[in-house]
């Protein structure tokens, strides 16, 4: 079959780029307005764009409640210019999509979801306490996509949950992780059968 995205029916361009471009990490973006009220949602149009500088970024559609479409982790970045990602592990999969729901802006998605907070240590913005690593950020900026805005933010402090960090090779154990992917509509993957395949590149630094 082929499509032309401009012949597909309304949603069918959607449905179909995010059933293809699988699985996609969670961006659990923590976040907190002017007034201090926390907020947190997931986003898997997420990536990691370089490690120096270190920087992250995820999309942000127009689907929010406010007049402007936007929601409130957009709303919120734009105010402060700081945010946290958190990592989805099996754990707390259930309570990230407690937080996927369409929430008021004065609904703090750590309690409807019975989350443990941190403050961060160099960002207002909070963190999931449980998460297996957060990523404190600072907004680098914001660029209009369509009807997404793609968030770039610069890593300035990481929390790694302890046993997980191999100080020897100065990675994460992807073990001991045990991370969730995004599919398609209702589902999620498990990231737990790994497999090696060892790089022709002699000097490759992954």
């Amino acid at each position: 079959m082929e499509f032309d995205p401009a012949a597909l029916p309304p949603n069918g361009m959607y449905k179909l780029l995010i059933s293809s471009v699988v699985p996609r990490p969670i961006a659990w973006v923590s976040s907190i307005d002017a007034e201090g009220v926390r907020n947190l949602a997931p986003f898997s149009y997420f990536m990691a764009i370089t490690d120096d500088p270190p920087t992250i970024a995820f999309a942000c559609s127009h689907r929010g409640a406010g007049a402007d479409g936007k929601k409130d982790t957009l709303r919120n970045v734009e105010a402060t210019r700081e945010f946290v990602v958190n990592v989805v592990d099996d754990d707390r999969a259930a309570q990230m999509n407690v937080t996927s729901g369409d929430y008021p802006p004065e609904i703090d998605e750590f309690e409807v979801a019975g989350l443990s907070v941190t403050p961060g240590a160099r960002v207002k913005a909070p963190r999931v306490s449980d998460a297996p690593i957060a990523m404190e950020c600072r907004l680098d900026r914001i660029v209009p996509v369509g009807r997404a805005n793609l968030v770039l933010g610069r890593i300035v402090y990481l929390h790694v949950r302890e046993g997980l960090y191999d100080a020897a090779t100065g990675r994460v154990d992807m073990h001991r992780l045990r991370p969730v992917g995004r599919l398609a509509g209702n589902l999620y993957t498990h990231v737990h059968d790994i497999f090696e395949m060892k790089r022709p590149n002699a000097d490759y630094r992954g």
